[in-house]
């Protein structure tokens, strides 16, 4: 799928506040609502697990020797792919029984 560009000046169209708001709205209904293994994990926390679930990390080298394991970005998604990547976090969600108030959505 090709990536919507801006007619002006080119650069690729990134999401919404509306999307953005609606994800985080997301992130803590799951926190709100989830307890894995009885734990309580905040919005960032479940955040930083989607990311590394459905994007992927990169192992970055640090000058001690050590080696960080990053989750990739949403903000570097292209709309359609952070719709699709949503997508993603709302059927995890759903599996586990959480869905969003579709008044608030």
């Amino acid at each position: 799928m090709t990536a919507k560009r801006c007619p002006t000046c080119g650069r690729r169209e990134r999401r919404s506040n509306p999307a953005n708001a609606r994800y985080w709205l997301l992130l803590h209904t799951i926190a709100a609502k989830l307890r894995p293994g009885g734990k309580t994990y905040s919005a960032d926390q479940m955040h930083i697990y989607y990311k590394s679930r459905f994007l992927g990390c990169d192992d970055v080298a640090l000058p001690n020797g050590k080696v960080l394991t990053i989750p990739r970005s949403t903000a570097q998604l292209e709309s359609t792919e952070f719709g699709e990547y949503v997508t993603k976090v709302e059927a995890d969600a759903a599996e586990r029984g959480v869905y969003l108030d579709m008044e608030v959505a």
